[in-house]
């Protein structure tokens, strides 16, 4: 501001002088008429008088002028530039304003001792240092030890360097540095010896570790993730099992076998004698401990023990390892018991007088089964006769010659409650796995810690279910939903005791009970016993169920299996199949569902009803011929028929509904 208010009063003054030049002017030329008027009376010469005031006017104007553009010259401003990465500095001149220089990003300056920070009017540069801010490589690793300690990763990043150079600029009184990149710096490899070191800090023992895998992690310079270091897996036991030497099948078929059927043909039915060997018990070998990375024993997983029990009729002898029949009769084989059973024929109808039949075995009936009638065995049934508006359940499979009625067929174990268990104790499984780690990590975690009062392990588990596993509480109240008593009523004592163990399990971890929790030790018990019981359970929903009959109308079948209809129709029934579902006849009208496949001589018909087949996702749809209006549906796709197709084979590729041809006798391929 002083220097700008100097310049202004300056130019002031220079204006005065130039103003009372003017003036004088004026006044020489009246004053030089009077001297005229006077040296003409004194008789002077008035020429010389005005060539000596010319002169002297002239060279006080030719100082002014010389003045003036000595004061221009003075007053040039300061000015800073970069050229070729150096600085460089024109100092101003006169009341020139004195040069800026601004600091950028990556750019540090320093004059004398101290470190310049922000603008800076500069008087000159020979002390001044700039220095440049480089961006180093990089060059580091990270070991990642697995949670079972079989195996260490080594992740590895490098990451090149770069070195800036100043920016060229043009002459400016205020400079701002900026620095650009001028070039790159290779990452240097890792030091093997490092990496070594870092894991024999961990524990790592020198043997499991692979040296050629880390070197080239470490002398490779490229991101990788590489396993340098593996442990001896443990060698897995052999589980045991049970060879069964007898068939299971629930009839014989003949080589040859006619339209007539002979009913009092007992030979047709599978049966073993007295004294006939069953099955033999294998015995579960154990398997051989492995060791991890730190040297620790991992050992192997249990053996699965084999399930050979006696039922009525059957006799295990040689220190239970083989199994006999004492009785003739059927052979049966589940949930791990081995029993025959005698075999209750009907000569006659079932009817009001017989009422209802419930016998655990197999049920031969002669004749037929009456309307409101109820048939229910713990093996097969093969009714002789027909089947009016009645009802059949049957857990090994069911088989009506006759006409199929009005009624319904149901074999198998079939409960949907069971098989969601099954699937939540398998998940609940996992799930307690991350509650041990979890409590693992919080243990240690408050360990660590020395001002926090030590809490209870029970507190603790109680705390993990309600913040970080809300889900194994809900997922074990569902779980205890589905295995309640009344849900259950219909099945064997041996599953009613199992479902009330896993029951007993689930209310372990609902309210506060997770408070009564001693240690982790106990729920890893709860997390063995709840693999054993889901173990348990597939055995008991792993038997498959079929139901055969030759005539079907206005029926219900369910079968674990196969459903087969061997006669020329099945009108307006509703029939679910686990497996497949042939039909030698017509189809016409109703619901039909397997979950492998459907395969149909005549699906549909002319103004009817509407027929509609489904499968599941893997399954297919075969015919040899489709009326239109049939509805497909395969998993999630579905159709609708506009016209008569025959021959076809309808299956899912890719999220695709496609087919292909399709002869008579010909399967799934």
């Amino acid at each position: 501001m002083g220097r700008k208010a100097t310049g202004a009063k300056h130019n002031i003054v220079y204006a005065s002088q130039l103003r009372f030049l003017s003036v004088k002017r004026c006044f020489l030329t009246a004053w030089l008429g009077s001297i005229f008027l006077c040296l003409r009376g004194l008789g002077m010469c008035s020429a010389d008088f005005l060539s000596s005031l010319i002169t002297e006017e002239s060279q006080e104007s030719e100082r002014l002028k010389q003045v003036q553009l000595e004061r221009k010259e003075q007053d040039q401003t300061g000015r800073l530039a970069v050229i070729q990465g150096r600085l460089y500095m024109e100092e101003p001149t006169g009341r020139g304003t004195w040069p800026v220089l601004v600091p950028g990003p990556r750019v540090q300056l320093r004059q004398g001792k101290g470190y310049l920070k922000g603008p800076v009017v500069l008087e000159h540069i020979q002390d001044l240092t700039i220095t440049l801010e480089h961006e180093p490589p990089v060059s580091d690793f990270e070991v990642i030890v697995s949670r079972d300690k079989m195996k260490v990763v080594l992740k590895t990043w490098f990451r090149p360097g770069t070195i800036y150079k100043l920016c060229d600029t043009d002459f400016q009184q205020r400079l701002v540095l900026k620095a650009e990149p001028a070039g790159t710096v290779p990452p240097k490899p890792l030091d093997p010896a490092v990496v070594l070191a870092r894991l024999g800090e961990l524990g790592i023992r020198p043997e499991f570790i692979q040296l050629a895998e880390l070197k080239q992690a470490c002398l490779g310079c490229r991101d990788a993730e590489v396993v340098v270091a593996r442990g001896v897996d443990p060698v897995p036991p052999v589980d045991g099992r049970v060879e069964l030497v007898c068939s299971l099948q629930p009839r014989i078929p003949r080589e040859e076998q006619g339209d007539r059927v002979d009913f009092l043909d007992r030979g047709s039915f599978n049966a073993v004698n007295a004294g006939d060997v069953l099955a033999y018990l294998h015995p579960a070998l154990p398997g051989k401990a492995g060791l991890n990375v730190c040297g620790e024993e991992v050992p192997p997983r249990p053996p699965r023990e084999p399930r050979l029990a006696a039922g009525p009729g059957v006799k295990l002898i040689r220190g239970g390892r083989i199994a006999v029949a004492e009785v003739t009769g059927r052979p049966l084989y589940r949930k791990g018991v081995l029993q025959v059973n005698p075999q209750l024929v009907i000569g006659r109808n079932v009817n009001v007088i017989t009422g209802n039949v419930d016998f655990k075995g197999d049920v031969l009936i002669m004749g037929d089964v009456e309307e409101s009638l109820t048939v229910k065995a713990g093996g097969m049934v093969e009714v002789c006769g027909s089947v009016y508006h009645a009802s059949v359940l049957a857990e090994g499979g069911a088989r009506v010659v006759g006409k199929l009625i009005g009624g319904s067929v149901v074999a198998g174990t079939r409960h949907p409650g069971l098989a969601k268990a099954l699937k939540l104790l398998h998940v609940l499984e996992r799930d307690l796995e991350q509650l041990l780690a979890a409590l693992h990590q919080l243990e240690g975690h408050l360990s660590s810690a020395h001002c926090a009062p030590r809490r209870s392990d029970g507190y603790l588990i109680k705390l993990l279910l309600e913040t970080r596993l809300v889900q194994i509480p809900k997922r074990f109240a569902r779980l205890a939903e589905l295995l309640a008593e009344e849900e259950l009523a219909c099945c064997g004592e041996e599953l009613l005791d199992l479902c009330a163990a896993v029951r007993f399990i689930a209310r372990r971890f609902l309210g506060a009970a997770p408070l009564e929790f001693q240690g982790p030790e106990e729920v890893a018990r709860h997390q063995g016993q709840l693999r054993a019981f889901a173990s348990r359970l597939e055995e008991c929903l792993e038997s498959e169920a079929d139901v055969e009959a030759h005539y079907c109308q206005n029926a219900k079948i369910e079968a674990t299996g196969n459903v087969i209809i061997e006669g020329p129709l099945t009108y307006d029934c509703e029939i679910v199949a686990g497996k497949e579902l042939h039909l030698s006849g017509q189809c016409r009208s109703g619901s039909y569902h397997a979950e492998s496949g459907i395969y149909a001589q005549t699906v549909g018909s002319k103004g009817m009803g509407i027929t509609t087949l489904s499968v599941g996702e893997e399954g297919v749809i075969a015919a040899q011929r489709f009326y239109p209006g049939v509805r497909l549906r395969i998993g999630s796709l579905q159709d609708v028929l506009d016209a008569d197709v025959y021959n076809r084979l309808y299956y899912v590729r890719e999220g695709k509904l496609l087919s292909r041809h399709y002869g008579q006798g010909l399967r799934r391929s």
